[in-house]
């Protein structure tokens, strides 16, 4: 991996992109993964911590699908587990025993989990979170922070960008978001101002890793919670991301903060899709009792299901040693990346929340979540493409997620591609 590719080492990436512009849109199946210079490669293979594209080159993965893959590509427990559910037959819209179990394992690690029930997604996890909290409340109106992720719906999908409290997609309903109150992330007393006894819910990522990894001030989610209780109001973790990566338990685990409904996902599934939403049973009422209709013809879908049960029975049994693993291999290589960057004279702004690392090219430091917007994203954009020329995958936002398969070897490579990528930077 000490070679940097070249433009000949994308040419088939960019043969397949210009062929599937033809017939599917944007020519990939989700926006953002167009984005990749010097072109989006094509995965054909993964195996532990490392991909390879469709020319053969090999990559030390650290997007891991947008994040699922938190045991790596290809972890035998999880691939046994779902091939034996394929040998059982697809099952589709069935009732079946792995929901139960899945159900089960969530509510012994997620702190404030009793009952769980699932989708195939995030974004529909959070969208039946939200009913739940006004059916329970008898309100509409939720508390959302800026900048903060909630999936592609129009009625959450606002104020993704520091300074733009609007639609983040073209083609929204702009009065879909209207029950929402606008604050920002990380300001507790701009909350208390706002909240009163007309809100159903607040609606956060306890820790912002979406924005850009930034942990929650501190107070800030103890806080919420007694603001929350105060006015009868559902406190709503969408755990997405943070679910069973920052912790066994998530953020509320890592942070002692319980909330009264987490939505989950991504690492829940270890690579397959499937969204949540969990809670006390206080809070699941409207669901337990079978008064709020749940509907989704996947939902509990047995690969999925069994993909969770295998991924969490891993997590739970290395669960002392992964997590301090990845979360001191994500602290190694964002103190090299920052010294490197001192030494080549190039701004880099690292941001760290456990196993989760977040490249802002252009600024030395960040004072908060409300600051990011002064990183120069165009130059985050060539660190991430001087990364994968060195043989290393970072989301080309400048996203890093770490994962149990990798070891000591690609965190030794991937120290030398940041040297590498800086110095090409500061050239």
């Amino acid at each position: 991996m000490s070679a940097v590719l070249d433009d000949a080492a994308f040419a088939e990436a960019r043969a397949h992109r210009t062929r599937a512009m033809r017939h599917l849109a944007h020519g990939v199946s989700s926006t953002p993964r167009a984005s990749q210079r010097p072109a989006p490669i094509v995965a054909e293979r993964g195996e532990g911590a490392w991909i390879t594209d469709s020319q053969g080159n090999r990559f030390i993965d650290y997007a891991l699908g947008y994040g699922p893959l938190i045991l790596g590509h290809s972890p035998a427990p999880v691939l046994e587990a779902v091939k034996a559910e394929l040998d059982r037959g697809l099952r589709t819209a069935s009732v079946n025993h792995a929901e139960m179990e899945l159900a089960e394992a969530i509510a012994a690690c997620v702190p404030s989990a009793e009952l769980c029930a699932f989708v195939s997604t995030g974004t529909e996890a959070v969208q039946l979170a939200l009913r739940v909290a006004r059916a329970a409340t008898g309100r509409i109106k939720v508390v959302k922070f800026r900048t903060n992720y909630h999936g592609w719906f129009d009625n959450v999908h606002v104020a993704g960008r520091p300074g733009d409290d609007g639609p983040s997609a073209i083609g929204q309903d702009p009065h879909a978001a209207d029950s929402l109150r606008l604050l920002d992330w990380g300001d507790a007393a701009a909350l208390e101002q706002a909240l009163d006894d007309s809100f159903a819910a607040v609606l956060l990522e306890p820790a912002a890793i979406n924005p850009g990894c930034f942990a929650p001030p501190e107070g800030f989610l103890e806080r919420l919670r007694a603001a929350t209780r105060r006015h009868g109001a559902m406190l709503i973790f969408d755990e997405v991301i943070t679910g069973f990566r920052l912790a066994l338990g998530g953020a509320q685990a890592r942070y002692g903060v319980l909330p009264d409904l987490t939505v989950l996902g991504k690492a829940l599934g270890g690579g397959l899709p499937i969204g949540a939403v969990c809670g006390s049973a206080a809070a699941m009422a409207p669901l337990a009792s079978g008064a709020l209709f749940h509907r989704g013809t996947f939902n509990g879908n047995p690969l999925s299901m069994a993909a969770g049960i295998a991924t969490l029975g891993v997590l739970r049994q290395g669960a002392a040693a992964i997590y301090p693993r990845m979360g001191a291999q994500a602290g190694e290589l964002a103190d090299h990346a920052r010294a490197e960057a001192r030494r080549c004279g190039v701004p880099l702004c690292v941001q760290q929340v456990g196993p989760v690392l977040q490249l802002f090219a252009g600024v030395d430091s960040l004072a908060g979540l409300p600051d990011a917007g002064r990183a120069d994203r165009e130059l985050t954009q060539r660190l991430t493409e001087a990364l994968l020329r060195r043989g290393v995958q970072a989301l080309p936002r400048g996203l890093m997620y770490l994962s149990a398969a990798h070891g000591p070897a690609e965190i030794d490579l991937t120290r030398a591609a940041f040297t590498g990528a800086l110095a090409d930077l500061a050239r």
